[in-house]
């Protein structure tokens, strides 16, 4: 399970980095701010410049997100599988609060990243420990 703090930071609307890498190994990161839980394992990012990103999820299937938070010092990472999607209900929760605050705008598609693995990145003696398997 993932831990209650971790999401609420997820839930928080910070600013978070998306990476990935191709087919050959070659790494992608972005920054996202367009992102939310879709249950207790997926967390849904929406699309609207992506390319090497789209590309590479499509190709490999991998993606991790990162936040950190100023005001408190914490950080974490979520690792897990990942696929690209143009319709669907996942679709549909991302472009609905996309509408909320931006009416004009629609989703290309979204990223739906299904936790494995959860890591805290704060800094201290635990920086980097796996902290949950999902």
């Amino acid at each position: 399970m993932i831990p209650q703090e971790v999401r609420e930071l997820f839930a928080a609307g910070r600013l978070a980095w998306l990476a990935t890498a191709d087919g050959e190994g070659v790494p992608n990161v972005a920054p996202m701010l367009q992102y939310w839980w879709a249950d207790e394992k997926t967390i849904v990012v929406g699309d609207l410049f992506m390319k090497a990103t789209k590309a590479n999820v499509e190709a490999t299937g991998k993606a991790c997100l990162a936040v950190y938070d100023e005001s408190s010092d914490k950080s974490y990472k979520l690792k897990g599988r990942a696929r690209y999607e143009t319709s669907g209900p996942l679709y549909d929760l991302a472009q609905g609060e996309l509408a909320k605050r931006k009416p004009d705008k629609k989703f290309k598609g979204v990223v739906a990243l299904r936790v494995r693995s959860v890591y805290d990145l704060s800094r201290g003696p635990r920086a980097g420990a796996l902290i949950a398997e999902v």
